[in-house]
């Protein structure tokens, strides 16, 4: 008797540290008790909360399993051991744990949103919406319909999402949580006037949080006002000197401002109050590269490095920079330290460019046909794999890269209702302009002289979009009609495809899109509604498209095909063809693009 007394002496002295947030204290007073309570659920589950506090996953997990096993009907322990299998990203696992809590305790709320959260890392973003609604049937109020608002954004249906964060506030309307989320949900549907008053209210009453700042000084200078955006960007800096999105954001807008590489001056004097802080210095690092001082970002990851020699993320950022610098086998030595050090699909996938511009592509080969095996369909590895065969002379390039059979033009025209093609053109652009206005922020936009909206434009509530979709509709089966099942592209067509995305780039004087590929798509496009040319251009293909040339093209990988726009033109392609502009002279260059994919 007199030994079970002293034994639960420890275990209420241990729930008592742990309640203090000591769980190293509570680990050394109960570790040696335990062996006592083998069948005692209660201090199964102790043991388990002790070591989640400590993070050690584990261990959590098999003390809450060993709690559930003496206490069946526990939904507490069931709840407890799902948020650990949550932690360790067995979605799948923790959501079948999740519905037993629910049963066994159906007002433990929380659980609800965990199996929501589960299922949107899932990606089935259906059945989480599904599950967010019952929640709301269950217990309406802020918490349940911020969570399906939550949902709807995943979706990138903002429309929605803005209605039921107005749903939400509702239930609190000076709840400073309800009235952030309101004006984010605004920003989504291009109403940034609107957000920026609710953020500015906020704002005064006190900037509380990091994202508060952030979104205020995004907000601001979408708004044209530069300087306060600046200001608000630095006040956040100051009070969060280690929030790598506000310092990206300070130094971006400075970059802008044309303060070059003094633009990064607030992050680097965090860096010397914070020099262990390796965030800090690959958010310098990555701004000082997307404003072209590649120098100088090359000097900030060596510091960085010999802090912490084998950091894979800084030893990927290196290894490009490199590659940019034109030192590809640098570059490429440094990528092959990361594949080392962390051995990874994303790690061998990052040497294929590099491997191109250092001349071996033998090995751009045999990485791409191992990394095919899980994902056939992954168009950046076809367009390395086409590079590769055609710095190599092999035959079996221009079975995937034939140009004149698979670069398609239309001639689009007039959708019912219409009267010309130019006519349904001239109120599209109307559109788009509004768009890339309020849906193209300026500190995202990284196409020189030009923005591309930053949606799909398929979540539009617009007729023009309806118009515009069915317009392309005979162009796109006349195109997947004329795909051989034997082909490249045409392995791939199913009975019906599926629109994956839809967006616009405008382009204005000196303005072009850098090389890229689609690397989710199937057959990708280019729609002009807009083409406003210089009268005397100085080169006779200013603004047309361009394909096979890779964005960081190796020797004697330049363009093989040029394509000349004009308004109610639409081409089709295949998603794995290197694709650009040459630089735009002129007014506009106004276009509209979308994926397809096999459904």
């Amino acid at each position: 008797m007199k030994g079970t007394l002293e034994a639960d002496a420890f275990v209420n002295a241990a729930r008592e540290l742990l309640n203090q947030n000591d769980a190293v204290g509570a680990e050394r007073i109960l570790a040696p008790v335990i062996h006592q309570f083998k069948a005692d659920a209660p201090v199964q589950h102790l043991m388990g909360q002790i070591k989640k506090a400590q993070g050690q996953l584990p261990e959590a997990e098999r003390y809450f399993r060993a709690a559930i096993a003496h206490d069946l009907r526990s939904g507490q322990y069931y709840n407890e051991l799902g948020v650990v299998l949550q932690s360790r990203g067995a979605y799948e696992d923790a959501i079948k744990i999740f519905r037993a809590a629910s049963a066994l305790a159906p007002g433990l709320l929380m659980v609800r949103v965990s199996i929501v959260r589960c299922l949107m890392s899932l990606g089935d973003l259906n059945e989480a919406e599904r599950e967010a609604r019952e929640y709301i049937a269950i217990a309406p109020g802020p918490e349940s319909w911020t969570l399906l608002g939550t949902v709807q954004r995943a979706q990138e249906r903002h429309q929605d999402a803005l209605t039921t964060a107005e749903t939400a506030l509702k239930y609190g309307p000076s709840l400073r949580g309800l009235r952030y989320n309101h004006a984010t949900a605004l920003e989504k549907v291009g109403r940034n006037t609107e957000a920026l008053a609710i953020f500015e209210k906020l704002a005064r009453q006190e900037i509380d949080t990091p994202d508060l700042a952030l979104h205020l000084a995004r907000a601001l200078y979408a708004e044209g006002r530069k300087k306060d955006a600046e200001d608000i960007a630095e006040h956040g800096v100051r009070l969060w000197p280690n929030v790598t999105t506000l310092q990206s954001t300070l130094s971006r807008i400075k970059s802008l401002a044309g303060q070059a590489e003094k633009s990064v001056a607030a992050n680097e004097a965090a860096i010397l109050a914070r020099p262990n802080d390796l965030g800090l210095r690959l958010a310098c690092a990555d701004s000082l590269h997307r404003g072209g001082h590649n120098t100088k970002a090359l000097a900030v990851l060596d510091e960085a490095l010999r802090l912490a020699p084998d950091t894979p993320a800084l030893l990927t950022a290196m290894g490009v920079v490199l590659d940019e610098l034109d030192r590809p086998f640098d570059g490429l030595r440094v990528l092959r330290r990361a594949a080392e050090v962390a051995p990874s699909r994303a790690a061998q996938r990052n040497l294929l460019s590099t491997l191109l511009r250092a001349g071996q592509p033998e090995e751009v080969l045999r990485i791409v046909n191992e990394l095919r095996v899980e994902q056939p369909h992954e168009q950046y590895l076809i367009a390395c794999a086409t590079t590769a065969m055609r710095m190599l002379e092999h035959p079996e390039y221009r079975v995937w890269c034939d140009y004149d059979r698979f670069v398609r033009t239309y001639e689009i025209p007039p959708p019912q209702g219409f009267f010309t093609t130019e006519a349904f053109n001239a109120g599209l652009a109307v559109m788009l302009r509004a768009q890339h206005k309020t849906n193209a922020h300026p500190l995202d936009q990284y196409i020189p002289n030009g923005s591309q909206t930053g949606r799909s434009l398929l979540t539009l509530d617009e007729p023009v979009i309806k118009h515009f979709l069915a317009a392309m509709d005979v162009a796109v089966r006349d195109y997947a009609g004329r795909l051989a099942e034997n082909d490249p592209v045409g392995v791939r067509r199913g009975k019906h495809s599926r629109y994956a995305g839809l967006w616009s780039v405008r382009l204005t004087d000196g303005g072009y899109q850098p090389n890229h590929v689609h690397d989710r798509g199937w057959i990708s496009s280019a729609y002009f509604v807009s083409i406003m040319p210089g009268e005397r251009p100085k080169d006779p293909r200013a603004g047309w498209l361009k394909f096979g040339e890779p964005n960081r093209p190796p020797a004697n990988c330049g363009p093989e095909k040029f394509v000349e726009p004009h308004s109610g033109m639409l081409v089709l392609f295949p998603s794995y063809m290197w694709h650009g502009t040459v630089p735009f002279e002129g007014a506009e260059r106004l276009s509209m693009a979308f994926d397809l994919t096999p459904s």
